[in-house]
């Protein structure tokens, strides 16, 4: 049985198997030689935008106000293998004020 994001992706002329690979393309692959190197700046980013929530006593149902779910962000924050895109860190960076590259500016 179909389900409606097959019919979703039919009019975007995509089949479910190619938004599986675009989507695969954008997560890590283990046998990359970056790939430790990028689950650290992960983690590096789940602290960043806990302090930041926290600093400006938000809670993380005020991220929907910033076009993030409720559940999005709680997963970011919990695991952070989930803070996949670029778009995901422009939406939290635009909750705290911030352009992106503020966001990746850490403290030693």
């Amino acid at each position: 049985m179909a389900c409606w994001c097959d019919f979703q992706y039919a009019k975007l002329g995509l089949s479910r198997q190619q938004v599986s690979e675009q989507t695969d393309m954008q997560r890590p692959n283990a046998d990359s030689a970056y790939y430790d190197e990028f689950l650290q700046l992960q983690e590096k980013l789940q602290k960043r935008i806990v302090t930041l929530r926290n600093n400006k006593n938000m809670v993380q149902e005020d991220m929907a106000d910033y076009e993030l779910s409720l559940r999005q962000y709680q997963r970011m924050e919990q695991n952070p293998q989930a803070i996949v895109s670029l778009w995901q860190l422009f939406k939290i960076a635009k909750a705290h004020g911030l352009d992106v590259d503020e966001l990746l500016h850490f403290e030693p």
